[in-house]
């Protein structure tokens, strides 16, 4: 290629933005433009009231409800009242175990407040195989009553899976078991 041919591909690589910057430009065509959008012109009365109680809806029928009335059992502590203290086979079982009621305790009561402490009755069920159920019959928390619910829903969740029993060291039956839990 010569000098000649690489000055003239210059020359028109030079002009090429000045072409894209004319061929980009408007040609005078925006009041056109403008000129074509529709504009609402429909004008709104602000001071006239409409009674809405004629306004018709078109909303489907209401659906039947669903609410059903639960059958409440008793409280429970009038439960636990009736219910003897647990034999000390069952309280060496809950011993044993202590571990899983501190595990509710801190998990679920301290951890929520560290100033939880107070009084659970778990009321336990022994069968003929062993510990049958375990729920809390009683409680009762100083602190935040959220923290003391936490604490019973875990109990009443492990306790049952913990306690261990041998077949025929407890007779039959359903024993209130003490717990009480203070802070440090």
């Amino acid at each position: 290629m010569t000098m000649t041919g690489i000055t003239r591909r210059g020359a028109a690589l030079a002009a090429l933005p000045a072409m894209l910057l004319l061929a980009a430009c408007p040609k005078g065509d925006k009041p056109a433009r403008r000129d074509s959008i529709p504009v609402d012109t429909t004008h709104l009365d602000t001071t006239a009231t409409t009674d809405l109680s004629q306004i018709q809806a078109n909303l489907p029928a209401a659906e039947p409800d669903t609410f059903h009335r639960r059958k409440l059992t008793p409280p429970a502590s009038a439960a636990a009242a009736s219910v003897p203290a647990a034999p000390s086979a069952l309280m060496d079982a809950v011993q044993r175990e202590q571990s899983v009621t501190q595990f509710c305790y801190v998990e679920f009561g301290q951890k929520a407040d560290p100033r939880l402490a107070g009084n659970v009755a778990m009321v336990v069920t022994v069968g003929s195989e062993g510990i049958t159920n375990a729920t809390v019959g009683d409680s009762n928390w100083r602190g935040t009553g959220a923290a003391g619910r936490a604490v019973n829903n875990c109990l009443n969740q492990k306790a049952k899976q913990a306690w261990k029993l041998s077949p025929g060291a407890v007779k039959p039956g359903r024993y209130v078991v003490q717990l009480s839990f203070t802070g440090a």
